[in-house]
């Protein structure tokens, strides 16, 4: 057990050293002028050169790399180009946002997919599991930005049942923060109006986005289960007169788990890094947003910081999905 997770750290340390170097060089590289968002219009040359000495861009590429390292090994990320604030900061406050929509998303969308897949895959090529399959297949078509935009026509323009965009309606936003995600900070408060309230900003975007992953856990869980009811093991139970809901139930559905926990860990990356469609439909304050304004302006540092934060948290999770294929099966780390 100690070697197999010893190795999943090396090599997810490894990953992350390699978008260091990449993210930081390629940044470096893609045209572009920072020194013009940091000194504004018409900068005189000695204008331009106390700002290059202050972003570091007066030294040569090698050393600016190594200088980056070190203050990356301090905890500084450096300074936003953009908003002039700490990198680490701006992230700080944003990040939260994003993973408490991820976060819900992915839950709704696992609690909805993977029995819905079981049961497709129970009762195969039935009417059951054409509906199911119709409908993840739709999911997964539509795309996320047309689907969001469809919900806010539907549910503020028309029904005026939720709001359109926002995290929290005006009136609360200035709540004291514990740990920036709304809905956790309301439980520990007490405060049942600011739960309501973020819950109702959070719902649109948060359908949106299961109604568009909810269906590869679907068919993930679906196929994971016909492969299972093809083993032997499951026709001999079958032949003892249990039935295919009762053999699920008992054993089959442990042998779903670890392609759908691939699947489910995989989607979780993805949308941590891929949520700036749904965060500009319905202007979520998150990372995703911050990123595609930190790419137009050329923000370096910004663009490097959200990068690492993507990296972190993809390892994070594969090296979590790593330890759950050891509990879930204990040959793997044979």
């Amino acid at each position: 057990m100690k070697s197999y997770l010893l190795k999943r750290f090396i090599s997810s340390l490894i990953v992350l050293i390699s978008v260091i170097t990449i993210s930081f060089f390629i940044t470096r590289i893609v045209p572009g002028d920072p020194i013009s968002l940091w000194v504004g219009d018409h900068p005189s040359a000695k204008q331009i050169e106390i700002a290059k000495r202050e972003l570091g861009l007066d030294k040569p590429l090698a050393n600016q790399f190594f200088s980056y390292l070190i203050s990356l090994s301090k905890g500084d990320l450096g300074l936003s180009i953009r908003t002039k604030q700490p990198v680490s900061f701006e992230l700080k406050r944003r990040f939260a946002a994003t993973l408490e929509l991820v976060s819900l998303s992915i839950i709704f969308s696992t609690i909805i997919g993977y029995p819905l897949g079981l049961f497709a895959g129970i009762y195969k090529r039935k009417k059951f599991d054409k509906i199911v399959s119709f409908i993840s297949y739709l999911g997964l078509s539509f795309p996320v930005f047309w689907s969001g935009m469809i919900l806010q026509i539907i549910f503020f323009s028309y029904l005026d049942l939720l709001p359109l965009q926002g995290r929290l309606s005006l009136e609360l936003e200035n709540y004291e923060r514990i740990t920036g995600l709304i809905l956790l900070d309301s439980i520990l408060y007490f405060n049942w109006e600011l739960f309501v309230d973020a819950f109702r900003h959070l719902l649109l975007p948060c359908v949106a986005l299961v109604f568009s992953i909810f269906g590869i856990i679907v068919r993930t869980s679906r196929t994971a289960l016909i492969n299972t009811m093809s083993e032997p093991y499951f026709e001999t139970y079958t032949s003892y007169g249990f039935s295919k809901g009762d053999i699920v139930y008992r054993t089959a559905y442990k042998n779903t788990l670890i392609p759908t926990i691939t699947i489910i860990g995989l989607s979780y990356g993805l949308l941590l890094g891929g949520t700036f469609l749904v965060e500009s439909i319905f202007n979520w304050p998150g990372i995703g947003q911050f990123c595609v304004l930190s790419i137009l302006t050329n923000d370096y540092p910004s663009v490097v910081g959200v990068t690492l934060l993507y990296a972190i948290s993809y390892t994070f999770i594969n090296f979590i999905i790593d330890i759950l294929y050891v509990l879930i099966d204990k040959r793997i780390e044979l």
